[in-house]
């Protein structure tokens, strides 16, 4: 009897770490305006919940959560059109150049905002693919009060999920690009090529290269013309592709009239360079190597191969793609075969992500506007998470999204993609001003007239503020 208690224990044992090993997180954020209801507030936590769950669900299961968002925005948009249209016209707004002025023009944003963020929470449904769920915390800011957050534990049916992630993104315009060019780049660390068992770095490189090429040919037939492995003339001119690109977008308070400025040197930039790299893919793979033990007794050597790849789609100027290999701790023999044996381990590092991608790349987004946001006094990722989530919530109705570009001691460079006028773009940073970060900072902006440099700063000796600004 007693055997059969424990066993019995066991089980339900089992059963709950099975079950809670089922359930997903999700953290929703929000800045309400003052004026927003309890309940308008809850939905937009709630909304925003949810969508982190899909998007970390997407993850696991092999899908791009960012193919699955671009799909369903722009779904969204094809809906909230003509909503906007008639809103606009109530309002007496019969083109780009109508201009409103006064308590006009803060009653239309108001409106488009509630209407939008309403709509949009209810749109496509996303929270039928919770089985169950529950909210384990919803909170606000004391020093904030207008920064509200919820996180929520549920139970995903992924079936669901599949279905609507296939019903997102299949059907529409299939993009066929004209070339993936692939560079390879390879570090190695406290070891030389002799160690992989080959003598030049070609003898090493040039198999793989040529194996990841016809993969490629092989995988992308009918979405891809050519596979080119660059050359060291072709990395430069990408390099400067992706440049000039940034740049003509990048430079907001250099410019003067700076819409359609900025839309003449995108053009201007697209028409200059190389036609082949104008609906193009490029994939830079790089891969580390590392010795780690040498054992000579046994003819043995260990290694250590890890990476990373990155896929930009060059027509719209943007990180596509981006996977961290699993970094893997190999022996092999240094009698025989050390080379093939090593080069096998590294082709396959990328292979099983670069699968998922063969569905994904026909409905890559061609992208918005983007433009480059400095952020300086970060201490941490969590602290530039918590900006990005911000900008993300007060940016829902131009459809703002985020990518951190580069984080390096205490600076940041991300880059906005935005559907908006560059006022519009302001508008959207000024109101992040005072928010509070990892609680220990908030944010902070030198020059009001051009905030395109964010400036996290210590709460206790951050500058007096005269009024608040942004939240409504």
């Amino acid at each position: 009897m007693k055997g059969m208690i424990t066993l019995v224990l066991a089980l339900v044992l089992t059963v709950n770490v099975s079950a809670k090993d089922d359930l997903t997180n999700g953290e929703g954020r929000f800045v309400s305006r003052d004026g927003d209801s309890l309940t308008f507030v809850k939905k937009q936590l709630l909304y925003a919940a949810v969508k982190d769950i899909i998007t970390k669900e997407l993850s696991k299961m092999g899908h791009s959560s960012e193919v699955f968002w671009a799909k369903y925005n722009e779904k969204f948009d094809s809906y909230f059109s003509p909503i906007k249209e008639n809103l606009d016209k109530s309002y007496g707004i019969t083109s780009s150049e109508t201009k409103l002025s006064g308590r006009k023009k803060e009653q239309y944003e108001d409106s488009l905002r509630s209407k939008k963020l309403t709509l949009k929470a209810r749109y496509g449904k996303l929270q039928k693919i919770l089985a169950s769920y529950s909210v384990k915390k919803m909170s606000r800011s004391p020093q904030f009060p207008n920064s509200r957050y919820m996180n929520i534990q549920a139970k995903v049916n992924r079936k669901l999920l599949n279905d609507m992630f296939y019903g997102y993104t299949r059907g529409g315009e299939k993009r066929i690009y004209k070339n993936l060019f692939v560079t390879v780049e390879f570090s190695m660390r406290e070891m030389s090529w002799q160690d992989l068992g080959v003598e030049l770095e070609n003898d090493f490189t040039s198999v793989l290269k040529e194996h990841w090429k016809r993969w490629f040919e092989d995988k992308f037939q009918g979405k891809v013309n050519n596979v080119i492995v660059t050359t060291s003339y072709e990395e430069e001119k990408l390099d400067s592709h992706l440049k000039m690109l940034s740049e003509a977008s990048s430079s907001l308070n250099q410019i003067s009239s700076i819409e359609n400025d900025l839309a003449k040197e995108q053009q201007n930039a697209l028409i200059s360079v190389d036609d082949q790299l104008k609906d193009s893919l490029w994939m830079k793979v790089k891969v580390n190597v590392q010795k780690v033990a040498e054992d000579e007794t046994f003819k043995k050597r260990t290694f250590l191969f890890g990476g990373e790849y990155l896929l930009f789609d060059l027509k719209s100027n943007r990180l596509a793609s981006h996977y961290d290999f699993i970094s893997e701790e190999a022996t092999f023999s240094t009698a025989k075969d050390l080379s093939s044996n090593s080069a096998s381990l590294v082709y396959r590092l990328p292979v099983a992500k670069w699968e998922s991608l063969i569905r994904d790349i026909s409905h890559f987004p061609l992208g918005r506007k983007s433009f480059r946001i400095d952020v300086i006094g970060a201490n941490s990722v969590k602290q530039i998470d918590e900006v990005d989530k911000y900008l993300s919530s007060m940016g829902l109705t131009h459809s703002l999204k985020v990518k951190v570009e580069s984080f390096n001691r205490d600076r940041a460079q991300l880059r906005i993609f935005f559907k908006g006028t560059i006022d519009d773009l302001k508008g959207t940073l000024l109101r992040t001003k005072n928010l509070e970060v990892d609680g220990q900072k908030k944010i902070f902006f030198q020059n009001e007239e051009s905030p395109f440099t964010i400036n996290l700063v210590d709460k206790e000796i951050s500058t007096p503020e005269k009024k608040e600004n942004g939240q409504g």
